[in-house]
C-alpha cells in the first residue's frame, strides 16, 4: 500500500537541520546516559553543517554519539569529532581552537568541492568562485593529495 508518499530529501540538501537534530540527540544521550553536556561549540558544528553526510541522519546521530562518549562534560569540541570530519588533524590548544576550525573547515570544503568534480581543478575552482592558481595555494597548504587520475580526462567504456 503506497497511501501517502513522503520524500524526504537528504541530510546534505538540508543542512539547515542540523543544528536542531544535533540538539535532539545531545539531549536524548544525555538522558540515556545521565551526563550533563550542555551543546556544542560553534567551530565543531560548522564542521558537520560543511560534511555531506552520505549516510544522512543516521551516521550524524553516530558522530554525535562517539563525540558524546569521548567529550567528559561540558561542550562538545573539535577534539571530541572523529578524524575525517577534522581531516586528520588535531586541535593542540584552546587558543588556536578557532584558527585550527577555520583551516580545517576550509580543507574539508576544497576536497568537497574536488570530489564532486571528479578531481577536475578548473571546475572545483569555479563551484568555490575562486582562481584556480588559488586552489592550488591552498591545496598545497593544506597538504591535499590529487589521486593518480585527474578530473580532466573522462573515462570511456570500451565494448
Amino acid at each position: 500500500m503506497n497511501v501517502v508518499r513522503v520524500e524526504l530529501p537528504p541530510l546534505r540538501r538540508r543542512k539547515e537541520d542540523i543544528p536542531l537534530l544535533v540538539d535532539q540527540f545531545i539531549e536524548r544521550f544525555n538522558r540515556l546516559q545521565r551526563k550533563g553536556i550542555r551543546g556544542i561549540e560553534t567551530e565543531a558544528l560548522s564542521l558537520l553543517m560543511a560534511h555531506d553526510w552520505p549516510g544522512n541522519v543516521r551516521e550524524l546521530e553516530n558522530v554525535i554519539e562517539r563525540s558524546f562518549i569521548l567529550c567528559r562534560d561540558g561542550n562538545i569540541g573539535i577534539e571530541h569529532l572523529p578524524e575525517e570530519l577534522t581531516a586528520g588533524r588535531r586541535i593542540v590548544g584552546k587558543d588556536s581552537s578557532i584558527q585550527s576550525a577555520h583551516t580545517l573547515l576550509d580543507a574539508q570544503i576544497i576536497r568537497g568541492a574536488l570530489e564532486r568534480n571528479d578531481f577536475n581543478r578548473q571546475a572545483a575552482a569555479r563551484e568555490l568562485g575562486i582562481h584556480k592558481s588559488t586552489l592550488f595555494r591552498r591545496m598545497k597548504r593544506f597538504d591535499i593529495a590529487l589521486p593518480p587520475q585527474d578530473g580532466r580526462s573522462h573515462r570511456t567504456k570500451t565494448q
